[in-house]
């Protein structure tokens, strides 16, 4: 696919075919990472995203959590004290 650079300001854009957009779920929060081979573009995930998916999918498989990685993060005390 061929396009052009368009002015914009001090700065360049570019033209993004709809068709694109919705094939790779692109919304008006991207990030654009560098890569040896050119620019990469991609929806900005929110920070943890899929974390509890992750998390889930790993004990169903059998991993368990670290007892001692755990240990002070939260408790039913703790959850009294905060109020959210």
């Amino acid at each position: 696919m061929e396009t052009k650079l368009i002015k914009i300001g001090n700065s360049f854009g570019i033209r993004i075919p709809k068709s694109l957009i919705q094939q790779y779920d692109l919304s008006n929060n991207i990030e654009i990472d560098p890569t040896e081979n050119g620019i990469l573009i991609k929806s900005k995930k929110k920070a943890r995203e899929g974390w509890k998916e992750q998390l889930t999918s790993a004990i169903q498989n059998g991993n368990q959590p670290d007892d001692e990685l755990l240990e002070g993060f939260s408790d039913a005390e703790t959850d009294k004290e905060w109020q959210w």
